[in-house]
């Protein structure tokens, strides 16, 4: 946000916080917008107050610490896995992923998985409205058939 706004006007490359940023905030207790913003002002801070040094200070962390914060980012995300609730959604999980991966895109993975989505509510659609309606008079003899036998 707003450090890409004022840092690109020095030399700054943009940044982003994406899904994978925003999971591994909240796994780590990140909840409110208040700990988005801190994080900003943070690096902002750094930033001005290190310079150069800080990138020669980072080259120095450890890679094991940042894979594991990306396998527990990464946790976090295919824990949405849990509300799917039909093979459908499923595959258009599957079928997003995949072309954002070859296509190198993920808006294109978007776009092509809200296609697929909505080809399957149609579908889902045209079949519910082609469903042959229950009479109500065989919904009634069944109701009046259960009162009599008992």
């Amino acid at each position: 946000g707003l450090m890409n706004l004022v840092g690109c006007w020095f030399g700054a490359v943009p940044t982003c916080h994406g899904a994978g940023g925003l999971a591994g905030q909240y796994k780590f207790g990140g909840r409110s917008g208040g700990c988005v913003a801190l994080l900003g002002v943070t690096k902002l801070v750094l930033g001005i107050v290190l310079g150069t040094s800080l990138a020669e200070f980072l080259k120095q962390f450890p890679v094991g610490i940042l894979g594991v914060l990306l396998l527990f980012a990464g946790i976090e995300l295919a824990l949405c896995a849990r509300d799917m609730n039909s093979k459908e959604d499923f595959f258009v999980a599957l079928i997003c992923t995949a072309v954002s991966l070859v296509g190198s895109s993920a808006s294109l993975g978007f776009v092509i998985g809200m296609k697929v989505y909505m080809l399957f509510k149609l579908r889902n659609y045209t079949k519910d409205k082609h469903k042959p309606l229950e009479s109500t008079t065989s919904r009634f003899e069944s109701t009046t058939s259960k009162f009599e036998e008992s």
